[in-house]
């Protein structure tokens, strides 16, 4: 990440050693398309989740921070690997040069089964994300239940059923 600004706005600086622990990632991958990605994620999916102020709560925090925005931060960590995961899969397939868009190498997975591990690594970010909606929740009980701010799994679009008189 060359711009100090949004490298500082990560909840986790060094992002990549981190996902080590929860996803499988290699040592020697590309800091700046995994903090990039981390960017997205925490913009994108944590913040529509939790909101903007306690987002901001788990950026750069120090000895002197409280310890609920401590012990948020270290509930946010596990979905946020996870999240930043699932970006990464999707974000970085291919690189976009003067000859147009390139794919990496032939030898990877197909999109398609990207898309699939994608899928299935937002999924587990998203149930991990309960305990800290419930956590929120516990702080200030006037917000909106954890279930409601996730990805809904059904969605429909307008109109409204219709049976067929066979």
């Amino acid at each position: 990440m060359y711009n100090a600004n949004l490298e500082n706005q990560l909840i986790i600086p060094d992002i990549a050693n981190a996902m080590v622990d929860y996803v499988s990632i290699q040592l020697d991958i590309d800091e700046s398309k995994v903090k990039a990605a981390c960017i997205v994620a925490q913009n994108i999916d944590i913040k529509r989740i939790i909101g903007k102020d306690n987002l901001e709560r788990c950026i750069g925090q120090d000895t002197e921070t409280p310890s609920a925005d401590q012990e948020l931060k270290a509930l946010i960590i596990p979905p946020l690997c996870y999240y930043t995961y699932s970006r990464l899969l999707l974000m970085f397939q291919g690189v976009f040069t003067d000859s147009g868009y390139a794919l990496e190498s032939t030898e990877t997975e197909p999109r398609n089964a990207a898309k699939s591990v994608s899928k299935e690594m937002k999924g587990i970010a998203e149930t991990l994300m309960i305990e800290v909606t419930d956590f929120l929740k516990l702080e200030s009980p006037g917000t909106e239940s954890s279930s409601s701010k996730l990805t809904p799994r059904v969605r429909i679009f307008g109109g409204k059923e219709n049976r067929a008189s066979n």
